[in-house]
């Protein structure tokens, strides 16, 4: 049977600057000792003796047990020491120890090219393309201005494109990439002037318009600004 001993370096000068397992805040974390001593401790019968094996701290590295990761103090011939990382937290090896810091949120995914952006003067009506910022009546519009009558207007998407309101705020790609969309219509008065309102065309696209302006007389026109993300 081996033993490793923390004694020999003044080991007890050398604690941990870490107690608890988990902790919000950063942190560094120092192997325990300089140097560990390995003997074997099987009871041996007369005239035999064990030679201890000590040595300096060689390595410090993070690695995988049981799935779970753990700081390892290494000590060449001597053996290695280690403990579980800090729950919540990253790790990394330094010399003598190790430096941990707080998980945090996933980074948001990259913001792709602008595929079209513009401005479009939408009267009642009509239906444009937010792939293109083009006013047409095929296949390739993405949102009608749909004119009941004078008191009941719509913005009501086609051809599969998808349209989240949501809170009306400036949300860019990250915030419309997660939008609720949904193909239902939406009353002209949901999205007063200053509203941000997200889309996905027909073409798959992320897409965002603001409702820049209204004019006050009939028929209406919408002036829109949009943005087209490339997929």
């Amino acid at each position: 049977m081996n033993k490793v001993s923390l004694g020999i370096a003044g080991a007890a000068a050398a604690l941990l600057t870490l107690a608890a397992p988990a902790i919000a805040s950063a942190a560094e974390i120092n192997c325990p000792a300089s140097q560990v001593r390995r003997e074997i401790t099987t009871p041996l019968p007369g005239g035999w003796w064990n030679t201890p094996i000590v040595n300096s701290l060689t390595n410090t590295a993070v690695v995988n047990i049981g799935g779970t990761p753990a700081l390892q103090c290494q000590y060449g011939p001597a053996g290695s020491i280690q403990r579980n990382a800090p729950g919540g937290m990253i790790c990394t090896a330094r010399p003598g120890g190790f430096s941990c810091h707080p998980m945090g949120p996933p980074p948001p995914p990259p913001v792709p090219p602008t595929y079209s952006t513009g401005g479009v003067a939408l009267p009642q009506t009509f239906l444009v393309n937010f792939d293109n910022g083009n006013l047409t009546p095929g296949g390739g519009a993405d949102l009608w201005f749909h004119a009941v009558d004078p008191t009941h207007m719509f913005l009501q998407p086609r051809n599969g494109a998808l349209m989240a309101v949501g809170d009306r705020s400036n949300r860019g790609f990250a915030g419309c990439r997660v939008a609720a969309f949904s193909p239902a219509p939406v009353p002209l008065a949901a999205v007063p002037v200053g509203s941000y309102v997200c889309m996905k065309t027909n073409a798959g696209r992320i897409s965002q318009f603001r409702v820049n302006g209204i004019n006050p007389g009939y028929p209406k026109i919408l002036q829109l600004g949009y943005t087209t993300w490339s997929h």
